[in-house]
């Protein structure tokens, strides 16, 4: 653990201390769970647009869903929708 200082406007801060007591864990815990919460966030979303991104080039998603069709045909799993 790394302790570090940070301004809060009070009131953030009193709802802080609230929710934290409500769920009964500490003020440095529920900042550090919501911090990572966020920073994982934004990394599944940088994730899911390269992907994204990818998928909008032709070739690729035609390659992609040939091959699903492929192992769709293959596979024993039973036929029609999910």
């Amino acid at each position: 653990m790394k302790k570090i200082a940070i301004s809060i406007p009070k009131p953030v801060l009193q709802q802080v201390d609230r929710l934290a007591a409500s769920q009964g864990e500490s003020r440095s815990h529920l900042i550090a769970t919501v911090l990572d919460r966020v920073a994982r966030a934004k990394h599944d979303r940088d994730i899911t647009a390269q992907v994204d991104a990818l998928f909008t080039e032709e070739k690729i998603r035609a390659e992609q869903k040939a091959t699903a069709d492929k192992f769709l045909r293959m596979s024993s799993w039973p036929k029609g929708k999910w």
